[in-house]
């Protein structure tokens, strides 16, 4: 058995950098760390759900999984716009949600993005800022996800609001 402390790894010079969905929600850009957004999703056939919260706008089928259609504009204190056929499914774990978006603008890595001062919200974690000038904000999707859950899961769970 040795007793010899191991050294340091150097650093990866070739690993990836963190990396953001960014999408267009209420007429203003968001970014999404890649590890909370699973995939983006066209809506085709939504299931409402009786008694539901009005964020809980229904059920989808994806592959043969159930999964919740939230509408988070207002948590985000946003205007709800027109319908929009598309959605950005965020996980943490096994919860899993589509939530509604207007538009997906692209992929950025986060570290070519100065963050700002985190916000006093718990939902955002940041403005992001481009070398462009371009500006997003930085949704916590794990945080979203556990806002939207708080106001269903007693319906999913079979409870009364």
């Amino acid at each position: 058995m040795s007793t010899e402390t191991p050294l340091p790894l150097p650093p990866n010079p070739e690993a990836p950098a963190p990396r953001a969905c960014v999408v267009l929600l209420g007429g203003r850009q968001f970014a999404v760390d890649v590890a909370d957004a699973r995939e983006v999703v066209m809506l085709d056939t939504t299931t409402p759900v009786p008694g539901a919260p009005a964020e809980l706008l229904g059920v989808m089928n994806l592959r043969g999984s159930v999964l919740p259609v939230v509408e988070a504009r207002p948590l985000l204190g946003l205007p709800v716009r027109a319908t929009t056929d598309r959605a950005l499914v965020l996980a943490d774990g096994a919860r899993r949600a589509a939530v509604l978006i207007e538009a997906v603008l692209g992929l950025t890595t986060l570290d070519a993005m100065r963050p700002s001062e985190p916000r006093p919200d718990t939902l955002t974690l940041g403005e992001l800022e481009s070398d462009s000038g371009g500006r997003a904000t930085l949704l916590d999707g794990r945080a979203v996800l556990a806002a939207l859950r708080r106001a269903w899961d007693p319906i999913v769970a079979g409870g009364s609001r």
